[in-house]
């Protein structure tokens, strides 16, 4: 076709050809000719010739909008990135009312990381085209990766507005929802995915996430077993089909899977750590130890990762005697003061030990370790740390989780105790004077479950209203030792059972920890879940009752809890009744009322 330098531009824009698309064109190059047939080349996998004819459109006309963004396109395809950044955001500066421009831009963006470059073009395009799909399921995409859940939800149900079985939103829509802990709701659009594509191997993983989230684990297992039928080698399949036979306590199943997800995926933080917590579970000690290392690797979102940084080299077992250990603590509270068994194994190597730790925990921790220097915590993960736990004169840092590598190899390494902790003995006089006051009977302490839940960690806690025969128990005061706010978990208690728990006057047992360490001190028993309460009581030396599942690693492979002496555990599989345990509980507490035991 050729084109009139002063006819009409063939692009519709209503001005002569010689002052729109064939300015600076020499006469007699046909512009829109060149790029259509361009483009032919391009949708035929032509690219070389493409590139050829994209390149001589600018050579003539520097600004074509049409070849910038097509040339773009084809550096993306060959991984050109920063080139073909370079021409798709010319290529929106040339027209900037262009809508797909804009997507292909933000899909680039996005893919390099560059997320709030990426959803302001997104956004741009939805503006411009609010009927272009692709673009609303770009921007849900990038809000998603934002964490900005909800943002992300809107933007997949406008997509299926316009296109109800559109595949990649229902399955976005379905992710969105589980990472905004509506995993009820994702249910809905991922059975309509797997409708529409019954053999998808992505929609069923994400129905499984969806069925795990919500606790139902027997009918997760199938979906990423049959996603593993699919592609064995697919990632998420293997971490997650091993960590359902996991929790349900088949470590000898587990185990090979994770071996597999490691050997497949040698960078995989969460598969290392999932065969760490299964070895340690079956007793594999110094293996399991290895491994645990790597939930240091792991990356949270915004990229946040547990480690520190301390300039300090890493302990790896040298000698310790007339050297400084920095040894600083992890994960939640519970976790900190099971690892604080430790720090008397590293002293009596000779180390001198700064230990640094949840504030919450300072007075009680610096009273237990009277040598160690204890450094309370400011701020969160990642700020930087104090001053003083740079300076020169400490040779070795550690995480706390870590020293159980190198002191605590084997079964054997664990020693018998009475309690590591040491409340203050003035205030559990005090608290003994108060429970005293309650009348005759032993004073138990009860807590039912932890503040962080999702649909794994709900399977180790149990409701306060499961507990109707433990609390009828007669003779027995219950004290509450559950932090947060539970008021009406109580006052439910209350109704069901005519049983009065009571609370200990003006202490906050979340956020006065020295004091509630005291109070469990003081009770004659205490009976909990895998939570701080738990681990606080057995690092006081309070008789406890631990309630668990068969599957909790920190058990060793045990049938106790090596890591303190004063605990009995109560275990149960993952699919037995809660009540049916807490049945045989109130039984051991009547009896033991009755002998006078308690």
């Amino acid at each position: 076709m050729t084109v009139s330098r002063n006819g009409p531009c063939p692009c519709g824009s209503g001005k002569k050809y010689k002052q729109c698309c064939g300015r600076n064109v020499a006469a007699g190059f046909d512009v829109v000719g060149t790029l259509r047939q361009a483009w032919q080349f391009h949708q035929a996998g032509l690219l070389q010739q493409a590139e050829g004819l994209y390149r001589r459109i600018l050579a003539a006309q520097p600004d074509n909008a049409d070849a910038l963004h097509l040339l773009g396109l084809i550096a993306q395809g060959a991984g050109q990135l920063e080139a073909a950044r370079e021409l798709l955001e010319k290529a929106v500066r040339a027209k900037p009312g262009e809508a797909m421009f804009r997507h292909n831009l933000a899909t680039l963006l996005y893919g390099q990381g560059k997320l709030k470059e990426a959803e302001a073009h997104a956004a741009r395009a939805v503006q411009l085209q609010p009927g272009l799909a692709e673009a609303r399921q770009l921007l849900g995409t990038v809000y998603k990766a934002q964490g900005r859940f909800a943002e992300a939800i809107q933007s997949f149900e406008a997509v299926l507005r316009l296109h109800p079985d559109h595949v990649a939103a229902l399955n976005n829509l379905g992710v969105a929802l589980i990472d905004a802990e509506q995993a009820e709701l994702a249910l809905a659009p991922l059975s309509r995915l797997l409708e529409l594509v019954p053999g998808m191997a992505e929609g069923m993983f994400s129905l499984g996430s969806a069925l795990k989230a919500l606790g139902r684990f027997g009918e997760a297992e199938r979906r990423f077993s049959a996603v593993l039928d699919l592609q064995p080698e697919h990632e998420g399949a293997l971490q997650n089909f091993a960590d359902m036979l996991q929790i349900k306590g088949d470590f000898e199943h587990a185990r090979p899977v994770y071996l597999k997800l490691v050997n497949q995926y040698p960078g995989s933080a969460l598969g290392h750590l999932g065969l760490a917590t299964c070895l340690l579970a079956l007793g594999e000690l110094e293996n399991g130890w290895r491994e645990y290392h790597w939930r240091m690797e792991r990356v949270f979102a915004g990229g946040v990762t547990k480690k520190r940084p301390f300039v300090q080299p890493w302990w790896q077992g040298e000698a310790l005697a007339g050297k400084t250990l920095l040894v600083w603590g992890e994960q939640g509270v519970g976790d900190e003061i099971l690892f604080a068994s430790l720090v008397g194994d590293a002293l009596a190597r000779g180390a001198r030990v700064i230990l640094e730790c949840e504030p919450r925990l300072a007075e009680l921790f610096a009273r237990s370790f009277p040598t160690v220097e204890i450094c309370p915590r400011t701020g969160l993960v990642p700020d930087p740390p104090p001053a003083r736990l740079l300076q020169t004169d400490i040779d070795y840092q550690i995480p706390s989780g870590s020293l159980a590598r190198w002191l605590r190899p084997t079964p054997e390494s664990f020693p018998a105790h009475q309690g590591y902790l040491a409340p203050a003995p003035e205030r559990i006089a005090y608290w003994k004077g108060w429970l005293a006051s309650l009348g005759p009977g032993p004073k138990v302490g009860i807590s039912w479950r932890s503040l962080m839940r999702d649909g794994v960690r709900n399977a180790f806690y149990t409701e306060l209203a499961q507990w109707g025969e433990i609390l009828r128990t007669p003779g027995v005061v219950f004290v509450n030792l559950q932090y947060g706010d539970c008021r009406e978990e109580l006052e439910e208690a209350h109704r069901l059972f005519g049983v009065e728990i009571r609370q200990a006057p003006g202490l906050n047992l979340k956020d006065q920890l020295d004091d509630a360490a005291a109070l469990t001190r003081a009770l004659d028993l205490a009976i909990a879940p895998n939570t701080s309460v738990f681990a606080m009581a057995g690092a006081v030396g309070t008789p406890t009752w631990m309630l668990n599942l068969d599957s909790d690693w920190t058990m060793l492979g045990s049938d106790g809890m090596p890591w303190f002496p004063s605990v009995r555990v109560y275990r149960k599989g993952l699919n037995e009744a809660w009540e049916v345990l807490l049945a045989q509980v109130a039984g051991a507490l009547g009896a033991m009322t009755k002998k006078g035991e308690a």
